[in-house]
C-alpha cells in the first residue's frame, strides 16, 4: 500500500530516532514510518565545537556545496534499519572516502550494523549506531550484504576482524540552529545524520518536482514518528539541504530529498514551527572533528 506521509524536521535536543520502515513499493512519493521512538540522551557529552571548527576549516562558504564520493542510493526495504543505513552505509562511507582519499572504497554495510543493534529493539536510537560503529566499526557490504529477512544472521568473528579497520574515532552531537555550523560541517565533508519525524499528510507537504519540506503544521515533535536521515549538502540558491534518503533511487530526488533553511534551523520546542530535535556527525581520521 503506497502511502503519502508528511515530514517534519530534527535537529538539537539529544533524543533517539527509529521507527523506518519502507512500504514495498519504492515508487512511493514520500516517507513512511511506524511506531513512535522514546527520548534518552546520549551516553556522553561531545559537541562539535563551532569556534574550533571555523578556526581549523578558514575556507569561505562556497553558496552550494555537495560532498563529494557518495555511495550509491541504497534501499532498506521494509526493515525499520535506517539508522544502519545512515550511520554505517552512509555518513561512515562518505567519511572514509574523503577523510581517506578513496573515492572507491566499498560502502560499509548496514546489515552488519544493523544485526548488533536490534537485539533488544526492533527501532534502535542514532546513537546505538554510532556507538557500535566507535566500538567495533563495520565491515563492508561485500563483506556482509544486506538482503532483507536476515536481521537475526550472527556477525562472524571473521566480519568482526574485517571491521575492526573501518571505526569511527568518536562521534559528536551538532547544534542544528548554528546555520553557519552546520554548512562549515558539510562543506570540510562532515555529513550530519538527523532524525525526520514523519505524519500522515494527505496534502503531500513533499513532493515533485523540487522534493522540498518548506512547511509543516503545529504537531506534538516529541512523540513523532522518526526515520534517521543523512545529510550531504546545501545550496543557498535553493535554500535547502540535501538529505540522503534510503528508499531506493525511485524516491524522491533520485533517492534524496531536500530540507529548507527555514525548517532545518527552525525553534526547538513545542511552538508552531518546532520541528529539530537531535543531529551528529563523526570522525574517522583522528583531530580532524573538533569537539568540547
Amino acid at each position: 500500500m503506497k502511502k503519502t506521509i508528511f515530514l517534519a524536521i530534527t535537529g538539537l535536543v539529544m533524543t533517539t530516532v527509529t521507527s523506518c520502515n519502507q512500504d514495498r513499493d519504492e515508487n512511493q512519493s514520500s516517507l513512511s514510518t511506524t511506531q513512535s521512538g522514546m527520548y534518552s540522551r546520549p551516553s556522553h557529552d561531545h559537541s562539535v565545537d563551532p569556534i574550533a571548527l571555523k578556526d581549523m576549516y578558514k575556507a569561505p562558504l562556497n553558496r552550494s556545496y555537495i560532498i563529494p564520493n557518495l555511495p550509491p542510493i541504497g534501499n532498506q526495504g521494509t526493515e525499520q534499519s535506517c539508522v544502519a543505513w545512515a550511520t554505517a552505509y552512509a555518513a561512515t562511507t562518505i567519511l572514509e572516502r574523503n577523510f581517506f582519499n578513496d573515492p572507491y572504497r566499498v560502502e560499509r554495510s548496514p546489515r552488519f550494523i544493523y544485526n548488533q543493534i536490534n537485539k533488544f529493539t526492533p527501532t534502535p536510537k542514532i546513537i546505538d549506531g554510532l556507538n557500535k560503529l566507535v566500538e567495533v566499526g563495520a565491515c563492508s557490504i561485500e563483506e556482509m550484504p544486506y538482503r532483507e529477512g536476515e536481521s537475526n544472521i550472527p556477525i562472524s568473528p571473521t566480519q568482526i576482524n574485517l571491521a575492526s579497520s573501518h571505526k569511527l574515532t568518536k562521534w559528536a552531537t551538532v547544534d542544528l540552529k548554528n546555520k553557519t555550523l552546520v554548512k562549515t560541517l558539510l562543506a570540510n565533508n562532515f555529513p550530519i545524520i538527523i532524525s525526520v519525524p514523519t505524519m500522515l499528510d494527505p496534502m503531500g507537504k513533499i513532493k515533485a518536482p523540487d522534493w522540498t519540506v518548506t512547511y509543516c503544521p503545529v504537531y506534538d515533535v516529541f512523540n513523532a514518528n522518526r526515520h534517521a536521515v543523512c545529510v550531504v549538502g546545501y545550496d543557498d540558491v535553493k535554500g535547502a539541504y540535501k538529505v540522503m534518503n534510503s528508499y531506493g533511487k525511485t524516491y524522491g530526488d533520485e533517492g534524496f530529498f531536500w530540507i529548507s533553511y527555514n525548517v532545518f534551523h527552525g525553534p526547538t520546542d513545542k511552538s508552531p514551527g518546532a520541528f529539530l530535535v537531535e543531529g551528529y556527525t563523526a570522525e574517522v581520521k583522528r583531530n580532524t572533528l573538533p569537539t568540547k
